[in-house]
């Protein structure tokens, strides 16, 4: 489905939003929500991005012998 909004915003100058949901099979209005969400799924991404460091520091900083529990237990302190 994601792959099918992400192909409308490229090509919507040159078929128009409304042939290209028919074409994918999508609801234009489900596609307008989508694309509305792009900041927060931006944001999101910058967050587990940012999470994902801070885990890879957490578990080098111990010498790779961290466990997932220790590691979340590091995290909330």
């Amino acid at each position: 489905m994601t792959c099918s909004y992400r192909f409308i915003p490229e090509h919507r100058d040159a078929f128009g939003v409304t042939r290209l949901c028919r074409v994918q099979g999508v609801r234009r209005p489900g596609f307008y929500e989508w694309l509305a969400a792009a900041p927060a799924r931006a944001q999101r991404a910058a967050a587990d991005e940012e999470l994902a460091i801070e885990i890879g520091e957490v578990h080098a900083g111990h010498r790779g012998a961290y466990s997932r529990l220790r590691i979340v237990a590091a995290l909330r302190r």
